[in-house]
């Protein structure tokens, strides 16, 4: 029996976390592999980055050859984009002759295969997908900061995590997801100013001011 590792990953959105790493060894068990408990791996993420523990130590395991598979929910677990969807997957199975099984995806390679040419496909169908899921979402921060200007909120200088492009408007920038980690170390894991503030990058003085806009930031995770 092939040895896999799970891997589960949630949003803010997406509450999920338990339910995941409990259904997923079943799945697996399904498929025939085998799920040592050291192997089901989890991270809470707040965004589409794959700066994760959980995720980093999966693909150690994967280039340590110490799992024959993996499996994953859906296939946005692993990837941000396109570039990165064929990357991952490519280090998987391709140079490292790892299977990867995403369960809602439908996507099942076994250890020692190739991606065939249904596979090429659905592969390139879901980064698409996925890619523009993560426009519409950064669309909506967007207009929801357009709509805000509009209505006087902002005069001076742009938020925490955003600049001022050429017509004025405020665009996220690569701090907007320390912002959003910030946010959610402090309301939902109980972390210090402080702490948060050495884990994430965002200075301390900063947080008070987040968690009073909090809704800005997290406004990408409704609906």
């Amino acid at each position: 029996m092939a040895n896999a590792a799970v891997y589960a990953r949630v949003s803010i959105r997406d509450q999920e976390l338990d339910t995941q790493r409990d259904n997923l060894p079943d799945y697996a068990d399904n498929l025939g592999l085998d799920v040592d408990a050291d192997h089901v791996l989890a991270d809470k993420s707040t965004g589409t980055d794959t700066d994760r523990a959980g995720y980093h130590q999966l693909m150690e395991l994967v280039e340590d050859g110490a799992v024959d598979a993996i499996v994953v929910r859906s296939i946005t677990r692993i990837s941000r984009n396109m570039r990165d969807l064929h990357r991952t997957v490519g280090d998987i199975v391709e140079d490292h002759n790892c299977g990867l099984y995403v369960r809602n995806d439908d996507l099942e390679i076994p250890p020692g295969d190739d991606l065939d040419m249904r596979g090429k496909i659905l592969l390139n169908t879901l980064g698409m997908a996925a890619e523009l899921e993560a426009d519409m979402i950064k669309q909506r921060v967007v207009e929801g900061l357009r709509a805000a200007e509009d209505a006087g909120k902002w005069t001076t200088r742009p938020p925490y995590g955003f600049t001022t492009d050429e017509d004025g408007y405020h665009q996220p920038t690569d701090e907007f997801s320390n912002a959003v980690d910030a946010i959610v170390a402090v309301e939902e894991e109980g972390w210090s100013h402080r702490k948060v503030s050495r884990h994430s990058g965002v200075p301390r003085r900063t947080i008070p001011n987040l968690l009073e806009r909090k809704d800005l930031y997290l406004n990408e995770f409704d609906g």
